[in-house]
């Protein structure tokens, strides 16, 4: 048996549809509500409304590909090998323009988080996984940047070089340090990394919704 609101949707597109105030949608030939078994044998298209709203054709519409042909492009080890790197990079980055400064930078995380949600786009991911990875090292970037600056603002201190900081450590008091930026306003930059890490890793695409009113 068709649905009323089956119904409805098929008489939308037809020219004797008309609607009437408390009543909604009614057939103008019957004066009535919709309401036939299989096809209405007095069904016209209203071809003004097609032009008026057209249906998308999907191989028109950039925006959208079939789903399984999206899938079939998705390289999930690309993306984390190239996420990864962008992971270390970006944290190596932070550490020596921090170093170099001699001030921790906390907004070098919201380029910390663009620069790993790009490169792990390479993989041409569309499911959230993807994101989760990227805020995922995002943030692994993030914490690897402020621990080596640390390091390196040890290493200048004792005139050492900075492998010899990170051997002889004391991880406890580096510990309390970095606890001690996150709680600060680094925290806010570090969730904005996290956001880019994960909206930027992926980008799901919908099909274009269209033709009938």
């Amino acid at each position: 048996m068709i649905e009323q609101n089956d119904i409805e949707r098929y008489c939308r597109n037809c020219i004797s549809r008309d609607f009437v105030n408390g009543r909604g949608l009614v057939c103008k030939r019957t004066g009535s509500a919709p309401a036939f078994q299989g096809e209405c044998e007095s069904y016209q298209k209203d071809e003004e409304l097609e032009k008026m709203a057209p249906t998308p054709n999907p191989e028109d519409y950039s925006g959208y590909v079939d789903r399984e042909q999206l899938l079939a492009k998705e390289n999930l080890p690309k993306a984390v090998l190239l996420g990864a790197l962008a992971c270390i990079v970006g944290a190596v980055a932070w550490a020596l323009i921090s170093i170099s400064t001699g001030y921790q930078i906390g907004y070098m995380a919201i380029g910390v988080g663009f620069l790993v949600g790009i490169a792990m786009r390479q993989g041409k991911g569309i499911r959230p996984i993807f994101g989760i990875i990227g805020a995922a090292l995002a943030l692994l970037s993030c914490i690897m940047g402020d621990f080596f600056s640390i390091i390196g603002w040890a290493a200048d201190e004792n005139e050492i070089s900075f492998m010899e900081a990170l051997l002889h450590a004391d991880y406890g008091v580096i510990k309390s340090l970095m606890v001690e930026n996150m709680a600060s306003m680094t925290i806010v930059f570090y969730g904005i990394a996290l956001y880019e890490g994960y909206k930027l890793s992926f980008s799901a695409q919908k099909a274009p919704e269209g033709g009938n009113i």
